[in-house]
């Protein structure tokens, strides 16, 4: 599958009303950078959270975790002009002094 071919994303998070989509995502994008776009459209951020607790977001494509940012959206579709994502919320408790 060429590099330059357009891939159409589509990203679930649960607590949007509206999955977010991406019809014209390159393949040649990384994990990383996607994700960036996700969080910014759902409009999340990572971090500190209240009561000392951190958030964090991972993308996961089908039950696999996407944990390699550096990797390539057209490595993960593999042949599939189509890419189904799911988006989780993480939260961690901190360490209490």
């Amino acid at each position: 599958m060429k590099d330059d071919m357009d891939l159409h994303v589509v990203v679930h998070y649960p607590a949007a009303e509206e999955p977010f989509k991406d019809e014209h995502a390159k393949r040649n994008e990384t994990v990383g950078h996607f994700k960036v776009r996700v969080l910014l459209a759902f409009a999340l951020i990572e971090g500190q959270g209240p009561n000392n607790t951190v958030i964090s977001y991972t993308l996961h494509h089908g039950k696999a975790t996407l944990e390699n940012m550096d990797q390539p959206l057209g490595d993960v579709a593999g042949d599939q002009k189509a890419l189904q994502l799911k988006l989780s919320q993480q939260i961690t408790q901190g360490t209490c002094w």
